[in-house]
């Protein structure tokens, strides 16, 4: 009887992550507590930076301006940071860079709850709270690899998208707006900072990411050559192809859903004809094909490689992009053959391919991370992650301008079409160039 009721209790106290596929890997208690220090952190990182927005733009013209301004000083400290970050995240012990990161974010609460809320606080926390972002992402995705099995990386990889997912829900759609319309900010800082807090005692306490001993000759060492650090660790990982062009993939990949983002009033006014407050509604449906995404990952990894996983990801994500580009095209083609109304046409078409871009996201991204978990030597996992965020955020600015200047003089279409070329093409000539340099390192030994 209690060997049964030992074996009956896994299923009821883990039964919702079946959702991920992650009950398993969710009784591995350092995993556990890795996962539910990122739900609180980003859960409270996601409403204090909504809430930072709101309070930038204000109520008054410029909004854009503002908010484009805020945005630019978010990913400031992505240039100049990056390569620091993750050198230090490789030489420290990650529980306690993830520790220390949530301790700061405290202390940005404490900060924000006892002074003004003027234009210039807003504007420096959120530079601060950037500038923490550089070394939480990196070590949070070195981490995996020291608290599971090797076998376990996609579903890991998964359970923690979806924890990103609730996150992204609580903090944006449920905290922040419930704090601004009733009680004010203030008050959501203070319950950020006890989520920070909480994130901080969970990651401390996972011994198996590190002793509490830091060899600090050889950090400081290793700091005062960053660049040589750094540069190491881009060339170890370019000498595996299919690591590199998972980096590089979900790169490109953040780069159309950044696009995407930035189209997406335009699209919703000129093509749907639907009023932009109302755009929401369009677009909630897209979470279903998140989260399928993130429940089918793992069974598609049992039969199709990482690497292979990867590209078709991202030959699905154009594949949606350009269909959603084709819109107009698509949906009169359905309204004749079923009768809807052009606009009810639109809407479906634009709902369809809208989830299938959010469906194919998620694979990319699992599978990218898993494979640079498998095949990246962990000792240099952090400065990879590092350049994967620095190259992603830096590479999105100039086609989010472009695309944002363009859509007004040739409309959106044309650009949508242009972007999925443009990623298309970039992704084609990377791989050539991947693929010739491990001949071109031959050759140049053989001379």
């Amino acid at each position: 009887m209690m060997t049964r009721d030992a074996a009956a209790t896994p299923s009821r106290r883990w039964r919702w992550e079946t959702l991920t596929g992650g009950g398993a890997v969710l009784q591995e208690d350092a995993f556990r507590r890795l996962w539910l220090g990122r739900l609180f952190s980003l859960t409270a990182l996601n409403a204090v930076l909504y809430t930072l927005l709101v309070l930038a733009v204000g109520d008054g013209n410029g909004a854009s301006i503002k908010s484009a301004l805020f945005i630019t000083a978010y990913l400031l400290p992505t240039a100049t940071l990056g390569t620091f970050s993750g050198v230090l995240v490789d030489r420290l012990p990650k529980n306690l860079v993830l520790a220390g990161v949530s301790a700061a974010r405290f202390g940005l609460m404490l900060m924000l709850v006892m002074s003004s809320t003027s234009l210039w606080t807003v504007y420096g926390v959120a530079l601060l709270i950037a500038m923490t972002s550089q070394f939480s992402g990196p070590a949070e995705a070195a981490a995996l690899p020291q608290v599971v099995r090797s076998d376990q990386f996609t579903v890991a990889n998964s359970t923690n998208n979806f924890g990103g997912l609730i996150a992204q829900v609580a903090g944006f759609a449920v905290l922040a707006p419930l704090f601004l319309n009733t009680v004010g900010p203030r008050p959501l800082f203070l319950v950020s900072g006890v989520l920070f807090a909480a994130a901080g005692a969970f990651f401390l306490t996972i011994h198996t990411l590190g002793s509490l001993r830091v060899d600090m000759d050889e950090t400081v060492d290793a700091v005062r050559d960053v660049r040589k650090q750094f540069a190491e660790a881009w060339q170890t990982l370019s000498r595996d192809v299919a690591a590199y062009m998972s980096v590089i993939t979900v790169v490109l990949s953040g780069t159309a859903s950044l696009v995407a983002a930035t189209l997406m009033p335009r699209f919703t006014q000129d093509v749907l004809d639907v009023p932009v407050k109302n755009a929401i509604y369009l677009y909630l449906p897209a979470t279903l094909g998140v989260v399928a995404g993130l429940r089918t990952v793992h069974l598609f990894e049992r039969r199709i490689p990482r690497g292979a996983l990867v590209g078709g990801g991202f030959g699905l994500l154009m594949a949606a992009f350009a269909c959603l580009a084709l819109t107009k095209s698509i949906a009169a083609g359905l309204s004749g053959m079923t009768g809807l109304d052009d606009t009810a046409a639109r809407i479906a078409t634009a709902i369809f391919f809208s989830t299938i871009a959010a469906f194919a996201t998620p694979i990319v991204g699992i599978a990218s991370r898993s494979l640079v978990n498998e095949r990246v030597p962990m000792g240099i996992q952090g400065r990879v992650f590092a350049a994967q965020t620095v190259l992603g955020n830096l590479a999105s600015i100039p086609p989010i301008l472009f695309a944002g200047v363009l859509s007004e003089l040739v409309g959106v279409a044309p650009v949508m079409l242009l972007t999925v070329v443009i990623l298309i093409s970039a992704a084609g000539w990377t791989l050539a160039q991947a693929v010739s340099r491990p001949r071109e390192l031959d050759d140049a030994t053989a001379a």
